[in-house]
């Protein structure tokens, strides 16, 4: 496929990557000898940046040219039924040689206003289903009240008009088939994975430090701005922490903490340069996550490290795991701590499952088992 690839990202990619950002990165990555060409566009408040990210060219930008323009995107975000996210203009200089990706609906209407029709749209969540999380900020509360049918709308425009859809599970796959007509034949899955040889590299140079104290150590990790985790963290520190003596410690690694009260055996890190040492020193990780969507990169980044974990079957949505062999679930709180607990009597459980979690990364989540599938979506489509 001679053509390139711009994909528009709707955030920052530098200096740090999020989450959501991984998923971008990573296809991106694969998707590299399948074009003449590949940048992936983004734009943030403060920083611009042009540059590899991961193997990957990306160009960020200033997102606003000043308050004012701020402001105006803010009303429009509102208000406008034409909204879109915004990207740099550049990023469409040979639109006629381009193949656009956009990883979100939200450019939809960008896409339309400069005439552009052939796109193929990543889908990291069914974003709709965003809007019933709880709001727990001013500007998510209005976001809600005023634009959440538009954003519905659009995002069903984009879903309908797109020449390609990539979804990240089966269950995303179902519910975007059964609310918008004549998608299904058009939806690849691509689950959000990791890179697998990346962890081993990471476990065979860094052993773990030896633990000086008898302390257990349960991990919790994620940016805390994301509701759903921030939810967790509370569900932490009243529901599960203190079930606990001061042996066993929980971790809650990510950026923006709740300003919450929290047990003596609660420690809040905050932003981690360098999670994987944190991970390898857990001896369990958890995910006691109440609600949310998509899957979870928290998960498989504990499974690929070879850790046990404990999660509710929401935390572990859209992982095809078995339960008691590479992961506990349980949805009862009151249950919880003591699946916790009997990881912490028995050393024996905790390496199987970490053992047979690793497997299951290999075999079903390395970012290198959907290079083909990807290839084959870009080709059916142009």
């Amino acid at each position: 496929m001679s053509k390139n690839l711009s994909i528009l990202y709707p955030a920052s990619l530098y200096p740090k990557a999020s989450g959501g950002s991984l998923r971008t990165l990573n296809m991106a990555r694969l998707s590299q000898n399948c074009f003449q060409s590949l940048c992936v566009y983004c734009m943030d408040e403060n920083t611009t940046y042009e540059g590899d990210i991961n193997g990957v060219h990306v160009f960020q930008s200033y997102k606003y040219r000043n308050r004012i323009d701020k402001y105006s995107y803010y009303a429009r975000g509102l208000f406008s039924r034409n909204f879109s996210l915004k990207s740099p203009d550049y990023a469409f200089d040979n639109v006629n040689s381009t193949i656009f990706q956009l990883e979100g609906p939200y450019f939809y209407n960008l896409l339309k206003g400069k005439g552009i029709k052939k796109y193929v749209l990543n889908e990291h969540n069914v974003y709709w289903e965003l809007l019933d999380f709880p709001s727990y900020t001013l500007k998510d509360w209005l976001y809600g009240l005023f634009a959440s049918k538009r954003g519905k709308d659009i995002e069903i425009m984009a879903l309908r008009d797109s020449n390609h859809v990539l979804v990240c599970s089966e269950r995303d796959k179902r519910v975007l088939s059964e609310n918008v007509q004549d998608i299904e034949d058009k939806i690849t899955i691509i689950p959000n994975c990791v890179d697998f040889i990346q962890y081993m590299t990471y476990l065979e140079h860094h052993p773990r430090q030896a633990n000086e104290s008898d302390k257990i150590t349960v991990l919790f990790t994620g940016g805390l701005s994301y509701p759903p985790n921030r939810d967790a963290v509370v569900t932490i520190c009243n529901d599960i922490a203190p079930d606990f003596e001061d042996n066993v410690e929980f971790i809650v690694a990510g950026n923006n903490p709740p300003s919450i009260k929290k047990p003596e055996n609660v420690t809040f890190l905050g932003y981690v340069q360098d999670i994987l040492q944190i991970i390898l020193q857990s001896d369990i990780c958890i995910a006691p996550l109440r609600y949310g969507i998509g899957t979870r990169f928290k998960i498989l980044e504990y499974m690929a490290m070879g850790k046990p974990v404990v999660s509710t079957s929401k935390g572990a949505e859209g992982i095809d795991y078995t339960n008691y062999w590479d992961i506990i679930i349980e949805d009862d709180f009151a249950e919880f701590s003591g699946k916790i607990d009997d990881l912490i009597q028995n050393y024996a459980m905790r390496e199987k499952l970490g053992k047979n979690a690793q497997q299951l990364i290999q075999q079903k989540y390395d970012w290198e088992i959907y290079q083909k599938p990807l290839h084959d979506a870009y080709e059916a489509c142009f």
